[in-house]
């Protein structure tokens, strides 16, 4: 007869606990505050999802989001790694693989979300690959200048925040910031840059195009020894200007930033430039456009403390989580009517919302109330004629608002979420329709080189 096993006993017991515990919870947490995403929802039961083997799979996914203390184990995890790695104290490579769902954003129920993987030093590896997923277009229509049947109202969605790589992230956290590492693509700037070339040659001269890209915080950042693992986002952007045609006006962000890059321009939790940074990019702009930008001490602020952003929220970092953020707002003073089409719905909101500061939600959300709508449009008090359709990503949300005193009219797309067979009108449609003058891309550097997120761009042309 075999030996009674001691440890073998009390390693069942545990696990038999822990099973037990978890399916005596009833009370299952929908939300992660740590991750800050929505869990999986418990699937519900078809022949089909069955046999295709869809249900277990989603099955076992709500057990992995919903297991009883999960936030806790995954930080457990998170010290323990941190304890048996190798890293130069303070310096840690980290690749991120999980999707990026905010907590108002919701998740793409066709995949799972594994848990960011931190990668110890040294730090020599493979050129990163970054891809972002494309992800379903909304599906909000724009009023038509001709009354029609307005179909039953659809419950209206809630606000959404869409991170810009959905995918895959390298990160290099040090000093207590986060560095979103860049790798030059060639394949993926010429694909912006004969996006951008195609929309010059079908809307021609009489319509303003600009290119405003923003760097991300790796350009700006001492990284000490580790500087030769990321790529010049200036050059890249040199080599994108030669190729962008003559009717596009390139604006040079990256100068403006570069002479303030020891300001808080960049947050250190967040890939996303602060309100700060997006000022200055504001101002780059207003110079290329022809204005005199509107100088700080004109704008009231406000501070909301105690931020951790997308990045923490990817990596979940110690070092990163002791060294929250600080959002500073720079608050309209001029009169406006700012309008989100939702579906079948129409919501007026705010240009800066606080009420996205309180509690566990995306303090970044605050910027142009999510940002997340099919379109908007910005009627301001200023009578000067002037119109422009801003195509963004997420960090165009902090750029927009700077643009109120100079336009009496402000459009804004993001080209993942305006859907044409909707609205029935595709960009330069829209453009003719609301008498649009001027049009300004601006988006950051990662989606500018990799192409996915550029076809959808390219979707909206034709």
């Amino acid at each position: 007869m075999k030996r009674f096993r001691l440890d073998a006993f009390v390693f069942i017991l545990i696990i038999s606990g822990l099973l037990l515990a978890n399916f005596l919870n009833f009370e299952k947490e929908t939300v992660s505050a740590l991750e800050n995403r929505m869990l999986k929802e418990k699937p519900v039961f078809s022949v089909k999802e069955l046999f295709s083997g869809k249900y277990f799979r989603d099955l076992e996914d709500w057990y992995s989001d919903t297991f009883i203390k999960r936030d806790n184990m995954v930080r457990a995890s998170r010290d323990i790694k941190d304890a048996l790695s190798l890293n130069e104290p303070g310096v840690e490579l980290v690749v991120t693989r999980e999707s990026s769902e905010s907590i108002n954003e919701g998740e793409d129920e066709s995949k799972p979300t594994p848990t960011p993987t931190a990668v110890p030093t040294p730090i020599e590896t493979e050129d990163p690959v970054n891809t972002p997923n494309e992800t379903e277009p909304d599906k909000t229509p724009a009023p038509s200048s001709e009354p029609t049947p307005e179909p039953t109202p659809e419950p209206s969605e809630p606000p959404r925040e869409f991170d810009d790589d959905e995918t895959v992230g390298y990160y290099l956290i040090i000093d207590g910031k986060a560095v979103q590492l860049f790798k030059f693509n060639r394949e993926g700037i010429d694909y912006y840059t004969d996006v951008l070339n195609q929309y010059n040659e079908v809307l021609g001269d009489e319509i303003k195009i600009y290119s405003i890209i923003a760097p991300t915080a790796g350009e700006f950042v001492k990284l000490r020894r580790y500087g030769d693992i990321t790529d010049s986002q200036n050059d890249a952007m040199d080599y994108l200007y030669n190729r962008l045609n003559p009717g596009i006006v390139p604006v040079n962000v990256y100068d403006e930033l570069n002479d303030h890059k020891d300001e808080y321009i960049y947050f250190r939790t967040d890939h996303h430039w602060t309100a700060l940074g997006a000022y200055y990019g504001y101002r780059a702009f207003a110079e290329s456009a022809g204005f005199s930008a509107i100088p700080l001490n004109r704008f009231a602020t406000a501070q909301v403390d105690g931020y951790l952003g997308s990045t923490y929220t990817k990596t979940l970092n110690k070092d990163l989580e002791k060294n929250p953020d600080t959002i500073h707002l720079y608050l309209p003073f001029t009169e406006y009517e700012y309008t989100m089409y939702y579906r079948y719905n129409t919501t007026k909101a705010d240009i800066i919302d606080l009420s996205y500061a309180e509690g566990d939600r995306d303090k970044y959300l605050m910027f142009m109330s999510t940002g997340g709508a099919t379109w908007s449009v910005i009627k301001t008090d200023v009578s000067n004629g002037r119109k422009i359709l801003v195509m963004k990503d997420s960090f165009g949300n902090a750029w927009v608002p700077f643009l109120l005193p100079h336009y009496e009219e402000i459009y804004v797309v993001d080209a993942r979420f305006y859907n044409q067979d909707v609205t029935g009108m595709n960009i330069p449609e829209f453009i003719d329709e609301y008498d649009i003058d001027e049009l300004a891309f601006m988006f950051y550097m990662e989606d500018v080189n990799w192409s996915t997120f550029m076809e959808n761009v390219e979707n909206h042309l034709n």
